[in-house]
């Protein structure tokens, strides 16, 4: 694992040593901005109606990708904080056990997509999703139009697979389309009870 989960050797750390939260975002490097959205993404598909911290944090990691950052900022608190190698490596071995299926979907392809203007186009899409994930819908399921695109982003920057990346950014134009149509519902529905 990448990030120091499940390592063995003998430059293994002991599994009671502790790591920062900050140390596990520097080591992932550009994939910290992947990891963060998948990790957030999934945490908040139980919270219904609960979902505004989750899109606020991650609307500001889609402005950092979209300001050109190579790796994710976070607040000096939340770098500080720390947790057991050995938790580490409980989560990594849910999340090997629950994601098999994703081996079979993701590799490296379209990196392009990854860099330059493709990579803020990702950070201004990652930014909008979010957004409306923080907005306080009352409509039960309602976040998983976002969260779903949002895992994607997330999977894609992790795996630097731009299909991925392209997938996140069919899932933002339905999202919108579905938005414009709605609101034209609502202003139809507002016109004729006015005229009553």
């Amino acid at each position: 694992m990448e990030l120091g989960a499940l390592d063995e050797g003998p430059e293994a750390l002991p599994r009671d040593a502790r790591v920062s939260v900050g140390a596990l975002v520097d080591r992932a490097s550009e994939a910290g901005f992947g990891a963060v959205f998948a990790l957030l993404s999934l945490i908040a598909i139980p919270f219904f109606g609960l979902s505004t911290p989750f899109g606020l944090a991650m609307a500001l990691g889609g402005v950092q990708l979209l300001a050109g950052r190579s790796r994710p900022w976070l607040p000096r608190r939340a770098r500080a904080r720390t947790m057991p190698l050995s938790t580490l490596d409980r989560v990594a071995t849910l999340l090997q056990r629950r994601t098999q299926f994703l081996k079979r979907v993701t590799r490296r392809r379209w990196e392009w997509l990854m860099l330059g203007p493709a990579r803020n186009l990702a950070g201004l899409s990652v930014t909008l999703l979010s957004l409306g994930l923080a907005l306080p819908l009352p409509i039960p399921g309602s976040n998983l139009i976002f969260l779903v695109p949002l895992f994607a982003f997330g999977l894609g920057l992790i795996e630097r697979d731009g299909a991925w990346i392209v997938f996140g950014h069919v899932c933002l134009v339905v999202n919108l389309g579905l938005l414009v149509a709605f609101g034209a519902l609502v202003e139809n529905a507002l016109l004729r009870l006015v005229r009553c």
